[in-house]
């Protein structure tokens, strides 16, 4: 069962996935769009950003009793080239973030969070 800080913190990520999936639907999964457009770009690495800077609060339990599904540290170190390095940022690294990684993290915060009883609310 998850503590109540586990479960808001999944919610949050939960929500950050949701806005970067919208936002790839809404420009029709087209990475010249992603390329092109600075508002596209921007939104999707905010996001990805602030779901690093959020996972740092789940318990160091969970986090590793999930590491076999989710790469927390990965997800970390991510947030921390973001913070830090944004404008060396290899741009595909961040598409192939929004397009494979984000789909993943989504499906487990809601598969997560259904199998604890709640229906997240985001």
């Amino acid at each position: 069962m998850l503590d109540n800080i586990n479960k808001q913190v999944l919610e949050k990520i939960l929500f950050h996935c949701q806005l970067i999936s919208g936002y790839v639907k809404k420009h029709d999964y087209s990475y010249e769009e992603f390329l092109s457009d600075y508002e596209f770009f921007d939104a999707v690495s905010m996001r990805e950003m602030q779901i690093g800077e959020v996972s740092k609060n789940l318990s160091d339990d969970f986090r590793n009793e999930t590491l076999d599904k989710i790469p927390w540290n990965q997800i970390k170190g991510m947030r921390n080239l973001y913070a830090h390095h944004y404008d060396d940022m290899d741009i595909s690294d961040i598409w192939d973030t929004a397009i494979n990684d984000i789909p993943i993290l989504q499906k487990f915060c809601e598969e997560t969070l259904k199998s604890d009883g709640d229906t997240p609310i985001v």
